[in-house]
């Protein structure tokens, strides 16, 4: 029996339980939405491990399905949005991409991995604020005194994109 159908029978018994268990009610209903918010998070970090693990696997179509599914779910969450993204330019989803990545730069406005992703994107859609982008990854990079690899590849990802993208490949 899956745990959602579980937790809905300890939620029915709960219901129909005599007045004089009522704190007892209360610790099943509360027994229950603890059921369910472990599945939920459960079925959450199952769908982020397949999406990481397509997008390893460069099946771009199984993350973004995957991906999806998280973002649904969890709105909120800029680890989805970043893995949708990510699905998207490997799908060459450029608007889509480019949809994802600003929601991720919405939730977390300084995480250079969304930034970077939407500089990507917005490049191959020739749109001109692809250098905001730029410049907000170059001034990140001038200011970082340590471990500064990974800002420099980022900040190298968008300049490679707008060079691509204006060679036309």
């Amino acid at each position: 029996m899956s745990r959602i159908a579980t937790a809905l029978i300890v939620l029915a018994m709960a219901a129909a339980a005599p007045a004089h268990a009522q704190q007892s009610e209360m610790e099943n209903l509360q027994a229950g939405g603890d059921a369910l918010l472990a599945n939920h998070r459960e079925t959450t970090q199952y769908s982020i491990d397949r999406a990481t693990q397509a997008l390893q696997a460069r099946d771009y179509k199984t993350a973004r399905r995957f991906a999806a599914g998280v973002v649904r779910a969890d709105p909120k969450r800029i680890e989805s949005w970043k893995l949708l993204g990510a699905a998207q330019i490997g799908l060459q989803d450029w608007s889509g991409a480019r949809r994802s990545y600003t929601s991720a730069v919405r939730i977390t406005p300084g995480d250079p991995e969304s930034r970077s992703g939407l500089g990507v994107a917005m490049a191959y859609l020739n749109d001109p604020k692809v250098q905001e982008q730029l410049t907000w990854l170059t001034a990140k990079v001038a200011a970082c005194t340590s471990n500064c690899a990974s800002l420099t590849r980022l900040k190298v990802e968008v300049e490679s994109a707008i060079t691509a993208a204006a060679r036309g490949t």
